[in-house]
């Protein structure tokens, strides 16, 4: 069986070899058409954020 541990690390050698895509959100598959629609979908969603004037995480508000 495998520990926790090694699928950990088997999963980091995959997305370091390209055979797995990760999104900011941590969304990940092995299709690479899905992982560039995920990435467009995280763009205009951070855009529509902005256009709206809002800040993320740790971005100081004037």
């Amino acid at each position: 069986m495998t520990d926790p541990e090694q699928f950990q690390r088997q999963q980091e050698d995959a997305l370091e070899r390209g055979q797995v895509f990760q999104d900011a959100e941590g969304r990940r598959t092995r299709d690479p058409g899905a992982g560039a629609e995920n990435a467009e979908s995280e763009a205009d969603r951070n855009a529509e954020h902005l256009a709206r004037g809002e800040v993320g995480p740790g971005v100081p508000e004037d």
